[in-house]
């Protein structure tokens, strides 16, 4: 252990301190192609298409509506049909949608593939356990397919995260973009403190242990928006091995921590309220002093602050938060999977293979934002159309020049190629990938008396100290055993 954490140590050491909501919408169609003429003519397919409504709006350039439809541009016979589930602000007619797309799918039916979006908004969703729905035989099996094109899980992929879409060896998810955990403070008050990076990296243990080490000697406050259970290397509901996994040593010591930072005198959103990496003056003037004095977060809601410290030519220190055997757990994001009901599998194979190509990850074409790509190689192209995307694209008909300098101050600059390289450095230690969180979204263990979500419910009840540790694994466990046994 201790030589694999050493190497790792090395590694990003390397990289080391280097310079919204769904909302609503109809169900869109893509323009039909004109069919080719003359009695050798082939049939069209059409192809329906599952993306949140936000991502499927012609109005609004995201790069995942733009390939797909150069996609559709560059096969003359295929057509896409978007279903798209309004948002938020629509949760009745969402509700609908969705139950009537679950009861097609049951019945044999449903669209032909899927493109998921990882910041899930409700708890009315298509597959909200995604896992649980692949181990059901739900999705098109596309090992073969991606065999067909050469594609290699090592060479072409960060492994680890891929292979969260497999189950017993075969590929039935495709994660199109993931974040990692991340701790970032201001360089000069990190190394101005006594914090100890060998210490730090051997596990999220021994990195909180030293944050709390530090705040009994100075009054540090620290942003924790990680969910610890999603850190660890294990998976708490292991359909695998058929078992739950919450009654072990690193789960409780996780959950132990979570509530000290989550409740406790360190928690910086307890005595400051929301930080605004968005505005640039409570970066320059707060967050360069040191408060908060770290920011644990994932990837995807660290981007924006790493943009503006460099905007700001503030110095960081960025360092990834290990799990439980000192390498990095990711969490995937945006997904794509065809229906296994299909009639048409090799064109809904061809389709998210194309997904997965450099063209796509290079463009950031996935249902989310600031995602870390899953092919290797595609980091910077991708960042910098993610920047391109948030400064100037978003409904660039009316886009003003007022409006351009306006996100240029929201969001920074890009990021330089040391950053780059460090985030690669990172997501080559990537062991491990997960979906979801058990507490809000994946995972529906009923709701209690009061109407709440029973998972949720029993978190908050330990972090209000109205339950023990002990009492939330043991409920828990039990109800997680008969979800897992359903």
């Amino acid at each position: 252990m201790m030589k694999k954490v050493g190497a790792f140590c090395a590694a990003v050491l390397i990289g080391l301190c280097c310079a919204a909501c769904s909302g609503g919408g109809e169900t869109v169609l893509g323009e039909p192609i004109n069919q080719p003429q003359g009695e050798q003519a082939e049939e069209t397919v059409s192809l329906s298409v599952y993306l949140p409504a936000q991502y499927a709006d012609p109005t609004v350039h995201y790069p995942i509506y733009e390939k797909l439809m150069d996609y559709q541009e560059a096969h003359p016979n295929l057509t896409l049909e978007f279903i798209s589930p309004k948002g938020v602000n629509y949760m009745e007619e969402r509700e609908a949608m969705i139950s009537q797309l679950n009861a097609e799918i049951l019945s044999g039916g449903g669209p032909d593939l899927f493109i998921m979006e990882g910041y899930r908004t409700t708890e009315i969703n298509l597959f909200p356990d995604i896992e649980k729905a692949m181990v059901n035989g739900t999705f098109l099996d596309l090992t073969e397919a991606m065999e067909k094109q050469g594609l290699s899980r090592e060479e072409d992929f960060y492994t680890a995260v891929l292979d969260a879409g497999q189950w017993e060896g075969r590929q039935y998810i495709l994660p199109l973009g993931f974040s990692v955990p991340l701790m970032i403070s201001a360089a000069d008050v990190l190394n101005a403190s006594s914090f100890s990076l060998q210490r730090a990296m051997y596990s999220m243990d021994s990195l909180l242990t030293e944050l709390l080490r530090i705040h009994e000697e100075q009054p540090i406050l620290v942003i924790t928006s990680i969910d610890p259970l999603d850190v660890l290397a294990q998976p708490v509901l292991d359909y695998e091995a058929h078992q739950v996994r919450l009654d072990t040593s690193a789960v409780r010591r996780a959950l132990e921590l979570e509530k000290i930072f989550r409740t406790g005198d360190i928690a910086y959103d307890l005595a400051r309220g929301l930080f605004n990496d968005t505005n640039p003056a409570q970066v320059q003037d707060e967050f360069a002093e040191g408060v908060p004095f770290a920011a644990l977060r994932y990837s995807r809601f660290s981007i924006n602050l790493l943009r503006q410290c460099q905007a700001l030519g503030i110095e960081l220190s960025v360092m990834p938060i290990p799990n439980e055997e000192g390498t990095i757990t990711a969490k995937i994001g945006s997904y794509a999977m065809g229906n296994r009901n299909t009639k048409y599998p090799e064109e809904v194979a061809d389709l998210l293979l194309y997904l997965v190509s450099e063209e796509c990850q290079s463009a950031a074409a996935y249902a989310d934002y600031n995602q870390l790509p899953i092919r290797k190689g595609c980091m910077q192209a991708c960042f910098d159309a993610q920047y391109q995307f948030s400064i100037y694209d978003a409904s660039r008909e009316r886009m003003t020049e007022e409006g351009i300098a306006e996100r240029q101050e929201r969001h920074g600059v890009p990021l330089d190629e040391a950053r780059i390289k460090q985030l690669e450095i990172i997501c080559d230690q990537v062991t491990a990938a997960h979906y979801q969180t058990i507490w809000y979204r994946g995972v529906d263990l009923g709701q209690s008396e009061t109407g709440e979500n029973v998972a949720s419910y029993l978190h908050m009840q330990y972090w209000n100290d109205e339950i023990s540790l002990d009492e939330l694994i043991e409920i828990l466990s039990s109800k997680m055993r008969l979800y897992l046994d359903e």
